[in-house]
Protein backbone atom coordinates (compact mmCIF):
# COMPACT_ATOMS: atom_id res chain seq x y z
CA UNK A 1 0.00 0.00 0.00
CA UNK A 2 2.82 2.41 0.82
CA UNK A 3 4.50 1.71 -2.49
CA UNK A 4 1.30 2.31 -4.46
CA UNK A 5 0.51 5.45 -2.46
CA UNK A 6 3.99 6.74 -3.28
CA UNK A 7 3.08 6.23 -6.96
CA UNK A 8 0.03 8.50 -6.47
CA UNK A 9 -2.61 5.77 -6.96
CA UNK A 10 -6.01 6.47 -5.48
CA UNK A 11 -7.44 4.57 -2.54
CA UNK A 12 -10.05 2.96 -4.82
CA UNK A 13 -7.37 1.71 -7.23
CA UNK A 14 -5.19 0.38 -4.42
CA UNK A 15 -8.20 -1.38 -2.87
CA UNK A 16 -9.00 -3.18 -6.12
CA UNK A 17 -5.35 -4.00 -6.86
CA UNK A 18 -4.50 -5.49 -3.44
CA UNK A 19 -8.01 -6.78 -2.66
CA UNK A 20 -8.20 -4.88 0.63
CA UNK A 21 -10.84 -2.59 2.04
CA UNK A 22 -10.71 1.16 1.31
CA UNK A 23 -10.86 1.81 5.06
CA UNK A 24 -7.55 -0.03 5.49
CA UNK A 25 -5.99 1.98 2.69
CA UNK A 26 -7.34 5.23 4.18
CA UNK A 27 -5.90 4.31 7.61
CA UNK A 28 -2.45 3.62 6.14
CA UNK A 29 -2.56 6.83 4.07
CA UNK A 30 -3.55 8.90 7.13
CA UNK A 31 -0.79 7.32 9.25
CA UNK A 32 1.74 7.87 6.47
CA UNK A 33 0.82 11.57 6.23
CA UNK A 34 1.17 12.01 10.01
CA UNK A 35 4.49 10.19 10.45
CA UNK A 36 7.74 12.14 10.39
CA UNK A 37 9.50 9.77 8.00
CA UNK A 38 9.71 10.14 4.23
CA UNK A 39 9.59 7.38 1.65
CA UNK A 40 13.35 6.91 1.43
CA UNK A 41 13.63 6.33 5.18
CA UNK A 42 10.76 3.86 5.13
CA UNK A 43 12.43 1.91 2.31
CA UNK A 44 15.42 1.28 4.61
CA UNK A 45 13.23 -0.18 7.39
CA UNK A 46 12.41 -3.90 7.74
CA UNK A 47 8.89 -5.31 7.86
CA UNK A 48 8.64 -5.37 11.66
CA UNK A 49 9.80 -1.78 11.97
CA UNK A 50 7.30 -0.59 9.39
CA UNK A 51 4.51 -2.56 11.05
CA UNK A 52 5.39 -1.06 14.42
CA UNK A 53 5.35 2.39 12.88
CA UNK A 54 1.76 2.05 11.66
CA UNK A 55 0.36 -0.33 14.31
CA UNK A 56 2.25 0.55 17.52
CA UNK A 57 -0.51 -0.80 19.80
CA UNK A 58 0.25 -4.39 18.75
CA UNK A 59 3.78 -4.04 20.11
CA UNK A 60 2.79 -2.99 23.61
CA UNK A 61 4.23 -5.32 26.25
CA UNK A 62 1.71 -7.85 27.50
CA UNK A 63 1.22 -8.93 31.10
CA UNK A 64 4.14 -11.30 31.59
CA UNK A 65 3.93 -14.44 33.72
CA UNK A 66 6.57 -16.06 35.85
CA UNK A 67 9.06 -18.08 33.77
CA UNK A 68 8.79 -21.87 33.78
CA UNK A 69 11.85 -24.00 34.53
CA UNK A 70 11.38 -26.56 31.76
CA UNK A 71 14.63 -28.36 32.65
CA UNK A 72 13.06 -29.16 36.02
CA UNK A 73 9.80 -30.17 34.30
CA UNK A 74 11.68 -32.49 31.98
CA UNK A 75 13.54 -34.24 34.81
CA UNK A 76 10.39 -34.63 36.94
CA UNK A 77 8.36 -36.17 34.12
CA UNK A 78 10.66 -39.20 34.22
CA UNK A 79 9.29 -40.15 37.63
CA UNK A 80 6.32 -42.49 38.05
CA UNK A 81 2.98 -40.74 38.57
CA UNK A 82 4.21 -37.29 37.48
CA UNK A 83 2.22 -35.57 34.71
CA UNK A 84 2.33 -32.18 33.01
CA UNK A 85 -0.93 -31.23 34.72
CA UNK A 86 0.53 -31.98 38.16
CA UNK A 87 3.66 -29.92 37.48
CA UNK A 88 1.56 -27.03 36.14
CA UNK A 89 -0.56 -27.05 39.30
CA UNK A 90 2.58 -26.97 41.44
CA UNK A 91 3.90 -24.11 39.31
CA UNK A 92 0.64 -22.16 39.84
CA UNK A 93 0.81 -22.71 43.61
CA UNK A 94 4.37 -21.43 43.68
CA UNK A 95 3.44 -18.33 41.66
CA UNK A 96 0.48 -17.58 43.94
CA UNK A 97 2.67 -17.90 47.02
CA UNK A 98 5.15 -15.39 45.54
CA UNK A 99 2.47 -13.01 44.28
CA UNK A 100 3.35 -13.60 40.62
CA UNK A 101 1.07 -14.25 37.66
CA UNK A 102 1.17 -17.67 36.05
CA UNK A 103 0.49 -18.92 32.54
CA UNK A 104 -2.42 -21.14 31.57
CA UNK A 105 -1.99 -24.89 31.10
CA UNK A 106 -2.04 -24.66 27.27
CA UNK A 107 0.85 -22.15 27.32
CA UNK A 108 2.70 -24.36 29.82
CA UNK A 109 2.28 -27.48 27.63
CA UNK A 110 3.18 -25.68 24.37
CA UNK A 111 6.28 -24.22 25.97
CA UNK A 112 7.39 -27.69 27.05
CA UNK A 113 6.86 -29.02 23.52
CA UNK A 114 9.11 -26.26 22.17
CA UNK A 115 11.68 -27.09 24.86
CA UNK A 116 11.93 -30.79 23.97
CA UNK A 117 11.90 -29.96 20.24
CA UNK A 118 14.90 -27.67 20.69
CA UNK A 119 16.72 -30.29 22.77
CA UNK A 120 15.72 -33.10 20.37
CA UNK A 121 14.58 -35.35 23.23
CA UNK A 122 12.64 -38.43 22.22
CA UNK A 123 12.98 -41.67 24.20
CA UNK A 124 13.20 -40.06 27.64
CA UNK A 125 9.92 -38.26 27.06
CA UNK A 126 7.94 -41.23 25.79
CA UNK A 127 9.01 -43.73 28.45
CA UNK A 128 9.37 -43.52 32.20
CA UNK A 129 11.84 -45.71 34.09
CA UNK A 130 10.47 -48.87 35.65
CA UNK A 131 6.96 -48.54 34.20
CA UNK A 132 6.81 -50.63 31.02
CA UNK A 133 8.46 -53.94 30.11
CA UNK A 134 7.91 -55.27 26.57
CA UNK A 135 8.06 -59.02 25.86
CA UNK A 136 7.77 -61.13 22.72
CA UNK A 137 9.02 -64.21 20.90
CA UNK A 138 11.79 -63.57 18.39
CA UNK A 139 11.17 -64.52 14.77
CA UNK A 140 14.71 -65.87 14.17
CA UNK A 141 15.42 -69.15 15.95
CA UNK A 142 18.45 -71.17 17.03
CA UNK A 143 19.08 -74.91 17.38
CA UNK A 144 20.67 -77.44 19.72
CA UNK A 145 21.37 -81.17 19.71
CA UNK A 146 18.92 -83.17 21.78
CA UNK A 147 21.02 -85.71 23.76
CA UNK A 148 18.13 -88.20 23.94
CA UNK A 149 16.94 -88.08 20.34
CA UNK A 150 20.38 -87.27 18.88
CA UNK A 151 18.89 -84.82 16.41
CA UNK A 152 18.73 -81.07 15.95
CA UNK A 153 15.93 -79.30 17.82
CA UNK A 154 14.65 -75.77 17.26
CA UNK A 155 15.14 -73.27 20.09
CA UNK A 156 12.81 -70.28 20.25
CA UNK A 157 14.12 -67.01 21.69
CA UNK A 158 12.14 -65.12 24.31
CA UNK A 159 13.04 -61.40 24.38
CA UNK A 160 12.19 -58.78 27.03
CA UNK A 161 13.23 -55.11 26.94
CA UNK A 162 12.76 -52.03 29.10
CA UNK A 163 12.04 -49.15 26.66
CA UNK A 164 13.64 -46.52 28.91
CA UNK A 165 17.08 -48.12 29.33
CA UNK A 166 16.86 -50.69 26.50
CA UNK A 167 18.12 -53.26 29.03
CA UNK A 168 17.36 -56.66 27.47
CA UNK A 169 16.82 -60.24 28.58
CA UNK A 170 16.95 -63.24 26.23
CA UNK A 171 16.24 -66.91 26.92
CA UNK A 172 16.02 -69.93 24.64
CA UNK A 173 13.05 -72.25 25.06
CA UNK A 174 12.33 -75.66 23.61
CA UNK A 175 8.83 -74.59 22.51
CA UNK A 176 6.45 -71.65 22.52
CA UNK A 177 3.77 -73.35 24.59
CA UNK A 178 2.21 -71.87 27.70
CA UNK A 179 4.51 -73.60 30.17
CA UNK A 180 7.68 -72.30 28.48
CA UNK A 181 6.14 -68.85 28.07
CA UNK A 182 5.38 -68.58 31.79
CA UNK A 183 8.77 -70.04 32.72
CA UNK A 184 10.51 -67.40 30.60
CA UNK A 185 8.43 -64.65 32.23
CA UNK A 186 9.39 -65.86 35.71
CA UNK A 187 13.10 -66.07 34.81
CA UNK A 188 12.86 -62.62 33.20
CA UNK A 189 11.69 -60.94 36.43
CA UNK A 190 14.37 -62.79 38.41
CA UNK A 191 16.97 -61.48 35.94
CA UNK A 192 15.76 -57.88 36.30
CA UNK A 193 15.46 -58.22 40.07
CA UNK A 194 12.06 -56.52 40.34
CA UNK A 195 8.65 -56.02 38.76
CA UNK A 196 7.48 -53.11 36.59
CA UNK A 197 4.07 -51.47 36.59
CA UNK A 198 2.96 -53.20 33.39
CA UNK A 199 4.10 -55.79 30.87
CA UNK A 200 3.25 -55.24 27.19
CA UNK A 201 2.98 -58.48 25.22
CA UNK A 202 1.81 -59.58 21.80
CA UNK A 203 -1.55 -61.23 21.14
CA UNK A 204 -0.10 -64.71 21.47
CA UNK A 205 -2.42 -67.59 22.38
CA UNK A 206 -0.26 -68.59 25.35
CA UNK A 207 -1.14 -65.29 27.04
CA UNK A 208 -4.26 -63.83 25.44
CA UNK A 209 -7.46 -65.74 24.74
CA UNK A 210 -9.03 -63.01 22.61
CA UNK A 211 -8.52 -59.34 21.83
CA UNK A 212 -11.85 -57.97 20.52
CA UNK A 213 -12.20 -54.62 18.76
CA UNK A 214 -14.65 -53.57 21.44
CA UNK A 215 -14.58 -54.63 25.07
CA UNK A 216 -11.95 -55.95 27.45
CA UNK A 217 -9.06 -58.19 26.46
CA UNK A 218 -9.34 -61.69 27.94
CA UNK A 219 -6.20 -63.31 29.40
CA UNK A 220 -5.93 -67.04 29.94
CA UNK A 221 -6.10 -68.21 33.55
CA UNK A 222 -2.42 -69.10 33.89
CA UNK A 223 -1.12 -65.75 32.64
CA UNK A 224 -3.71 -63.97 34.77
CA UNK A 225 -2.49 -65.88 37.84
CA UNK A 226 1.07 -64.87 36.97
CA UNK A 227 0.02 -61.21 36.81
CA UNK A 228 -1.82 -61.43 40.14
CA UNK A 229 1.13 -63.13 41.84
CA UNK A 230 3.56 -60.37 40.83
CA UNK A 231 0.96 -57.57 41.04
CA UNK A 232 1.70 -56.41 37.49
CA UNK A 233 -0.70 -55.25 34.78
CA UNK A 234 -0.68 -57.13 31.46
CA UNK A 235 -1.24 -54.86 28.45
CA UNK A 236 -1.71 -56.35 24.99
CA UNK A 237 -0.51 -54.53 21.89
CA UNK A 238 -3.22 -54.09 19.27
CA UNK A 239 -3.25 -56.37 16.25
CA UNK A 240 -0.84 -55.20 13.53
CA UNK A 241 0.44 -52.38 15.78
CA UNK A 242 4.17 -53.17 16.22
CA UNK A 243 4.93 -49.58 17.26
CA UNK A 244 3.06 -50.20 20.53
CA UNK A 245 6.00 -52.43 21.51
CA UNK A 246 8.67 -50.85 19.34
CA UNK A 247 11.51 -51.39 21.82
CA UNK A 248 11.22 -55.18 21.90
CA UNK A 249 10.66 -55.24 18.12
CA UNK A 250 13.96 -53.38 17.72
CA UNK A 251 15.69 -55.61 20.26
CA UNK A 252 14.60 -58.67 18.29
CA UNK A 253 16.59 -57.45 15.28
CA UNK A 254 19.64 -56.68 17.39
CA UNK A 255 19.47 -60.11 19.02
CA UNK A 256 19.29 -61.75 15.61
CA UNK A 257 22.42 -59.91 14.48
CA UNK A 258 24.39 -60.18 17.68
CA UNK A 259 23.56 -63.38 19.53
CA UNK A 260 22.51 -65.64 16.67
CA UNK A 261 25.29 -64.33 14.43
CA UNK A 262 28.04 -64.66 17.04
CA UNK A 263 26.98 -68.20 18.02
CA UNK A 264 26.24 -69.45 14.52
CA UNK A 265 29.34 -71.68 14.33
CA UNK A 266 28.92 -73.31 17.75
CA UNK A 267 27.12 -76.58 18.48
CA UNK A 268 25.09 -76.96 21.66
CA UNK A 269 24.12 -80.30 23.17
CA UNK A 270 21.41 -79.06 25.52
CA UNK A 271 19.06 -76.14 25.99
CA UNK A 272 20.95 -75.29 29.20
CA UNK A 273 24.25 -75.04 27.33
CA UNK A 274 22.63 -72.80 24.72
CA UNK A 275 21.24 -70.48 27.39
CA UNK A 276 24.62 -70.29 29.09
CA UNK A 277 26.24 -69.10 25.85
CA UNK A 278 23.39 -66.68 25.20
CA UNK A 279 23.85 -65.13 28.66
CA UNK A 280 27.53 -64.42 27.98
CA UNK A 281 26.81 -62.67 24.68
CA UNK A 282 23.83 -60.87 26.22
CA UNK A 283 26.00 -59.45 29.01
CA UNK A 284 28.37 -58.06 26.39
CA UNK A 285 25.46 -56.51 24.53
CA UNK A 286 24.04 -54.86 27.65
CA UNK A 287 27.48 -53.59 28.70
CA UNK A 288 28.30 -52.08 25.28
CA UNK A 289 28.25 -48.23 25.37
CA UNK A 290 25.56 -46.41 23.40
CA UNK A 291 26.61 -44.51 20.28
CA UNK A 292 24.22 -41.57 20.71
CA UNK A 293 23.65 -41.69 24.45
CA UNK A 294 25.84 -41.65 27.51
CA UNK A 295 26.40 -44.93 29.31
CA UNK A 296 25.24 -48.43 28.40
CA UNK A 297 22.03 -50.37 28.80
CA UNK A 298 23.19 -51.87 32.08
CA UNK A 299 24.48 -48.66 33.66
CA UNK A 300 21.34 -46.70 32.82
CA UNK A 301 19.19 -49.56 34.08
CA UNK A 302 21.09 -49.90 37.37
CA UNK A 303 21.29 -46.16 38.08
CA UNK A 304 18.02 -44.76 36.70
CA UNK A 305 15.51 -47.58 36.27
CA UNK A 306 16.03 -50.34 38.80
CA UNK A 307 15.29 -48.06 41.82
CA UNK A 308 11.73 -47.65 40.49
CA UNK A 309 11.02 -51.40 40.26
CA UNK A 310 8.98 -53.07 42.96
CA UNK A 311 10.59 -55.96 44.89
CA UNK A 312 9.84 -59.53 43.91
CA UNK A 313 7.55 -61.59 46.16
CA UNK A 314 9.11 -63.96 48.68
CA UNK A 315 8.18 -67.03 46.61
CA UNK A 316 8.41 -67.25 42.81
CA UNK A 317 5.36 -68.01 40.73
CA UNK A 318 4.69 -71.74 40.42
CA UNK A 319 3.75 -72.64 36.88
CA UNK A 320 0.47 -74.55 36.63
CA UNK A 321 -1.87 -75.64 33.89
CA UNK A 322 -5.65 -75.89 33.78
CA UNK A 323 -8.05 -78.59 32.74
CA UNK A 324 -11.78 -77.80 32.66
CA UNK A 325 -15.17 -79.44 33.03
CA UNK A 326 -14.48 -82.64 34.96
CA UNK A 327 -17.66 -84.30 36.25
CA UNK A 328 -17.66 -85.56 39.85
CA UNK A 329 -18.75 -89.21 39.82
CA UNK A 330 -21.07 -91.03 42.24
CA UNK A 331 -18.04 -92.17 44.26
CA UNK A 332 -17.14 -88.49 44.87
CA UNK A 333 -14.04 -88.69 42.63
CA UNK A 334 -13.04 -87.22 39.28
CA UNK A 335 -10.93 -88.85 36.60
CA UNK A 336 -7.83 -86.87 35.70
CA UNK A 337 -4.80 -88.14 33.72
CA UNK A 338 -5.75 -91.82 34.22
CA UNK A 339 -6.17 -91.44 37.98
CA UNK A 340 -8.94 -90.53 40.44
CA UNK A 341 -8.99 -87.65 42.92
CA UNK A 342 -11.62 -87.15 45.64
CA UNK A 343 -13.93 -84.12 45.86
CA UNK A 344 -16.36 -83.23 48.69
CA UNK A 345 -19.54 -85.25 48.26
CA UNK A 346 -21.66 -82.10 47.94
CA UNK A 347 -20.25 -81.72 44.42
CA UNK A 348 -21.36 -85.14 43.13
CA UNK A 349 -22.70 -84.89 39.55
CA UNK A 350 -21.33 -81.32 39.27
CA UNK A 351 -18.49 -80.05 37.09
CA UNK A 352 -15.18 -78.81 38.48
CA UNK A 353 -11.92 -77.39 37.06
CA UNK A 354 -8.43 -78.70 37.77
CA UNK A 355 -5.24 -76.69 38.21
CA UNK A 356 -2.14 -78.89 38.23
CA UNK A 357 1.62 -78.99 38.02
CA UNK A 358 4.24 -81.71 38.40
CA UNK A 359 3.50 -82.26 42.11
CA UNK A 360 0.00 -81.00 43.00
CA UNK A 361 -3.57 -81.26 41.73
CA UNK A 362 -5.94 -78.50 42.90
CA UNK A 363 -9.67 -78.80 42.22
CA UNK A 364 -11.84 -75.70 41.91
CA UNK A 365 -15.60 -75.23 41.86
CA UNK A 366 -16.99 -71.78 41.01
CA UNK A 367 -13.46 -70.35 41.27
CA UNK A 368 -13.07 -71.67 44.84
CA UNK A 369 -10.55 -74.29 45.93
CA UNK A 370 -12.44 -77.37 47.18
CA UNK A 371 -9.75 -80.07 47.16
CA UNK A 372 -5.98 -80.44 46.94
CA UNK A 373 -4.00 -83.66 46.35
CA UNK A 374 -0.51 -84.81 45.59
CA UNK A 375 -0.32 -85.78 41.96
CA UNK A 376 -0.23 -89.48 41.08
CA UNK A 377 3.21 -90.29 39.58
CA UNK A 378 3.40 -90.57 35.82
CA UNK A 379 3.04 -94.14 34.54
CA UNK A 380 0.71 -95.33 37.32
CA UNK A 381 -2.84 -96.00 36.11
CA UNK A 382 -6.17 -96.27 37.95
CA UNK A 383 -4.69 -95.08 41.25
CA UNK A 384 -6.72 -93.01 43.73
CA UNK A 385 -6.07 -90.02 45.93
CA UNK A 386 -8.83 -89.97 48.55
CA UNK A 387 -9.40 -87.73 51.55
CA UNK A 388 -11.77 -89.39 54.03
CA UNK A 389 -13.57 -86.14 54.91
CA UNK A 390 -14.75 -85.89 51.30
CA UNK A 391 -16.81 -89.09 51.53
CA UNK A 392 -20.29 -89.36 53.06
CA UNK A 393 -19.53 -92.96 54.08
CA UNK A 394 -16.40 -94.91 55.19
CA UNK A 395 -14.36 -96.83 52.69
CA UNK A 396 -15.38 -100.50 52.67
CA UNK A 397 -12.54 -102.98 53.25
CA UNK A 398 -12.59 -106.75 53.94
CA UNK A 399 -12.43 -105.95 57.68
CA UNK A 400 -15.36 -103.58 57.35
CA UNK A 401 -17.38 -106.18 55.41
CA UNK A 402 -16.62 -108.89 58.05
CA UNK A 403 -17.63 -106.55 60.88
CA UNK A 404 -20.86 -105.70 59.10
CA UNK A 405 -21.73 -109.41 58.54
CA UNK A 406 -21.05 -110.22 62.25
CA UNK A 407 -23.36 -107.42 63.32
CA UNK A 408 -26.12 -108.76 61.07
CA UNK A 409 -25.76 -112.29 62.56
CA UNK A 410 -26.02 -110.96 66.11
CA UNK A 411 -29.14 -109.08 65.24
CA UNK A 412 -30.70 -112.20 63.76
Amino acid sequence: MLELLHKDLSAREISKTLNVSRNSVAFVKESYDKCDKDWDEICLMNDDEIYQLFYPHTFRPRNRFAPVDYSYVHSELKKVGVTEMLLWEEYCEKCNAQGLSHCCYATFANGYKRFIADKNYTSHIEHKPGVTLEVDWSGPTMSYMDPDKQEQQTAYLFVATFPYSQYTYVEAAASMNQSDWLSCNVHMLEFFGGTPVRIVCDNLKTGVIKHPKHGDVVLNDSYLSFAEHYQVAIMQAQVKKPKQKASVEGAVGKIARKIIGMLRNETFHSIEGLNSAIRKVLDRLNDKPFQKRNGSRKTIYELEERPYLRPLPMLPFEICEWSYNHKVGPNSHIWFHKGQYSVPSSYINKYVDVQYNSSLVCIYASHQLVAEHKRIPTGIRNAKRTEMSHLPYPIYTPDTMESTNTTRLCLM
